[in-house]
C-alpha cells in the first residue's frame, strides 16, 4: 500500500472487530479505515483509540500481521508431519515471504519445542531404516537435501549403523528382493544385481562387495 496515501501520522479513531472474522479487525484513522488486522496482533502493538499512529509503527504492524500469519500457517503444517527447519524456510519463501520473516515466525516454534532438527534427525533416520531399508549413505544424502546440519546428520546416524546393525539390515534389504534375485541366473548376473541394489538402497560399497557372497549364500539356502 502507498503509505503516501494513507492519514498518516494519524488519531487512531477506532479498533472494530469485523462481522464476519470476529479474530480480526478493523483499524481506523481519523476516522478513515486504514487497514485489516488479527485482533492477536493490534493486541500486541499495544495501539488504542485515541492513540497517534505513525507510518513506522504501521510498517510494524504490517509485519507483525504477516509473521503472525505465517506462524499460523507453520503449524498447520507440523500438524500434518514433521518438518526439518529448513523445509520450513523453503516453504515459506514459495509463498512470499522473506527468510527473515520465516525465521522470526520459526524461533518461537523451536524455543517452544514443536520442532528441532536434531530429533527431526534421528526420527527420520530411523523410519527410513526401519520401514523403508535405507542404508547410511542413502539417509545421510537425503538428510543433507532437507537442510539438516552435519552434527545432527552424525548424531542421528552413530548409534543407528553399528557393525552388526549394518549386516542386519543389509540382510534385511536382500530379503525385501529374494524372489527377484533367485529369479535371476546364478553367479554374476545375480551377484552384480544384489550389489547394484544394495548400493543404491545407500549402504557402504566396499561393505557391499565384502559380504555380497555370504549374502547371496544364506539367500540360496533360505538362511534369511
Amino acid at each position: 500500500m502507498d503509505e503516501s496515501a494513507l492519514p498518516l501520522p494519524g488519531r487512531c479513531t477506532g479498533i472494530v472487530a469485523q462481522k464476519k472474522k470476529k479474530n480480526r479487525v478493523s483499524l481506523f484513522i481519523e476516522d478513515t479505515f486504514l487497514d485489516g488486522f488479527y485482533r492477536d496482533v493490534i493486541d500486541k502493538s499495544g495501539i488504542n483509540t485515541g492513540d497517534i499512529v505513525t507510518g513506522e509503527q504501521y510498517r510494524k504492524i504490517v509485519r507483525a500481521e504477516r509473521i503472525y500469519h505465517i506462524s499460523n500457517q507453520i503449524y498447520r503444517w507440523l500438524a500434518v508431519r514433521n518438518h526439518s527447519s529448513s523445509e520450513i524456510i523453503k516453504k515459506c519463501l514459495a509463498k512470499g515471504y522473506t527468510k527473515e520473516e520465516a525465521q522470526d515466525a520459526l524461533n518461537p516454534i523451536i524455543e517452544k519445542g514443536y520442532l528441532d532438527d536434531a530429533l527431526f534427525a534421528k526420527s527420520y533416520a530411523s523410519d527410513k531404516k526401519e520401514l523403508h531399508g535405507w542404508g547410511p549413505a542413502k539417509i545421510r544424502m537425503s538428510l543433507a537435501q532437507k537442510g539438516l546440519k552435519k552434527q545432527y546428520i552424525d548424531d542421528a546416524l552413530e548409534d543407528l549403523f553399528t557393525d552388526q546393525q549394518l549386516i542386519e539390515s543389509m540382510e534385511a534389504a536382500t530379503r525385501s528382493v529374494a524372489k527377484r534375485l533367485l529369479r535371476t541366473v546364478p553367479g554374476l548376473k545375480r551377484k552384480k544385481k544384489l550389489v547394484d541394489f544394495l548400493i543404491r538402497r545407500g549402504f557402504p560399497g566396499y561393505i557391499v562387495i565384502e559380504k555380497c557372497d555370504a549374502l547371496l549364500t544364506k539367500l540360496e539356502n533360505e538362511e534369511l
